[in-house]
C-alpha cells in the first residue's frame, strides 16, 4: 500500500484469536469463512509480500480491547499499564 513513504520493515500486528492468523497464513477458506473473502486475500497479500507479521499476543493484553469491548476495572488497569508502559 502507498502511503508516501518507504517501508523499512514489517508491521507487526498483535492478534489474540489464533484462527484468525493461522486463516490469513496458510490462505485456507472454508465455507463458514467465505464472507471475508476480500479481506483475507488483501491481508494475506501483505503477509505473503512481507508488509505484515502477524504475532499472537495474550486476550488479556490486547490493548485494543480497550476501544472495542467494555471490560472490568482490574483488565482496565491492566491494560493501561501495557499501553504506557508501566507494566511493573
Amino acid at each position: 500500500m502507498k502511503l508516501g513513504f518507504n517501508q523499512l520493515h514489517a508491521t507487526t500486528i498483535y492478534e489474540d484469536n489464533t484462527e484468525c492468523i493461522s486463516l490469513a497464513q496458510h490462505m485456507h477458506l472454508q465455507n463458514r469463512s467465505e464472507h471475508i473473502a476480500l479481506r483475507f486475500y488483501f491481508v494475506s497479500a501483505l503477509l505473503e509480500s512481507g508488509q505484515l507479521t502477524p504475532v499472537q499476543c495474550a486476550s488479556s493484553d490486547n490493548i485494543a480491547d480497550l476501544r472495542t469491548a467494555a471490560c472490568a476495572r482490574p483488565a482496565f488497569e491492566h491494560m493501561k499499564a501495557i499501553m504506557i508502559g508501566d507494566r511493573r
